[in-house]
């Protein structure tokens, strides 16, 4: 017995991708990541070196107003020290997942384009709905079909020849 009823048209199913790792170019976002802590360190040590001088200058003025103040200061700098680490520390893992939504998309265009330059021009960059560079997939996706339309229509008039 056969069954009459018609197959669904083949529709192309893009792959998703699921990153399991945070570290897809390493080098790239290790960079991307010191740069970021660098920029923060900078500016905790001259936010730090600013308010301690601010406040010299204000004891070596005013010694008895700020005596009190300064000998409870004493003992809060390690834990103002420790928030510090932690606030580098969350700044960092931060970095890591920004970096990682970049690298991400920049390591799938690098494998697509190896694999063309191997002579596949039928593929594409597939990147996750809210990846960056959707833009650039596009116009990428856009121009390798223009590309594989002419090398198909390339070789089309050479086999009429």
């Amino acid at each position: 017995m056969q069954d009459n009823k018609q197959m669904p048209a083949q529709q192309t199913v893009k792959p998703v991708f699921k990153r399991r790792i945070i570290f897809i170019k390493k080098e790239m976002q290790f960079k991307y990541m010191f740069l970021i802590g660098i920029s923060v360190i900078l500016g905790i040590a001259i936010m730090t070196f600013e308010v301690l001088t601010t406040l010299q200058n204000i004891y070596a003025n005013y010694p008895m107003v700020l005596q009190p103040l300064y000998d409870k200061f004493i003992p809060i700098s390690l834990t103002i020290g420790l928030k510090m680490v932690i606030f580098l520390i969350l700044v960092m893992l931060v970095s890591a997942i920004l970096s990682q939504k970049m690298a991400g998309p920049i390591y799938r265009f690098e494998v697509t384009c190896k694999e063309i330059a191997k002579g596949d021009f039928s593929k594409r960059v597939n990147l996750r709905k809210g990846d960056e560079f959707g833009d650039l997939q596009k116009d990428f996706n856009n121009m390798m079909d223009v590309v594989e339309a002419e090398i198909k229509k390339g070789r089309n008039e050479n086999k009429q020849s």
